[in-house]
């Protein structure tokens, strides 16, 4: 939880510092940093505990991370291709939860400027869901995960953070079980309001 907090203090002020450097222009930055705050917000601030057979009463969730890097094509500025990680430790009434996964994927943007632009995004990969505990045994599901996402970025330059931005979106998420495990497929429609990006 203390890195969780390190990462987001970590985040602004590297917005806050890149504000005095006054680098570059609003349309000529090439990496994101993309930071989910819903998601960390979720896992530090959690009251709801499980308790499983054998084990002691636990957060229900104790770590979820969410964090995307994207690179903005040179000949095509509009375009941005990237990866993302996401890390999930929960616990429910089957047991203790520890899902991990990476994905590739593209964002088309309606303008050169970036950190002012609306945008579509597609991003495919692979999603491993563990669950271990005396309730449950130990299982591991191998999942093809498929994200489609629209959102709009605001720039925070107006507060004097040239290089920070506020990037909620809507996402339409896929899941499908690759090895006839647990999960067979799910879909859920996802609302990332507390959503950063610091453009560089």
């Amino acid at each position: 939880m203390k890195t969780i907090i390190a990462l987001g203090t970590a985040l602004l002020l590297m917005g806050s510092a890149f504000a005095q450097d006054g680098m570059g222009s609003g349309a000529g930055y090439k990496h994101m940093f993309e930071f989910n705050a819903d998601s960390v917000l979720r896992g530090i601030f959690s009251f709801d505990k499980s308790k499983t057979p054998g084990n002691d009463a636990d957060n229900d969730t104790q770590l979820d991370l969410r964090l995307n890097y994207a690179y903005a094509l040179p000949e095509m500025p509009r375009i941005q291709l990237g990866g993302r990680v996401n890390y999930l430790k929960d616990t429910n009434t089957a047991g203790d939860i520890e899902n991990y996964g990476f994905q590739v994927g593209g964002i088309w943007n309606n303008t050169a400027d970036l950190q002012n632009s609306m945008y579509a995004s597609l991003y495919l990969g692979m999603l491993w869901n563990r669950v271990y505990g005396s309730a449950a045994g130990n299982t591991m599901d191998e999942v093809l995960q498929s994200t489609l996402a629209v959102g709009k970025r605001f720039s925070m330059d107006r507060w004097g953070i040239k290089h920070l931005t506020y990037t909620p979106e809507i996402a339409l998420q896929n899941q499908n079980s690759t090895n006839g495990g647990n999960l067979e497929y799910s879909q859920s429609i996802q609302f990332r309001f507390l959503q950063f990006a610091v453009f560089f």
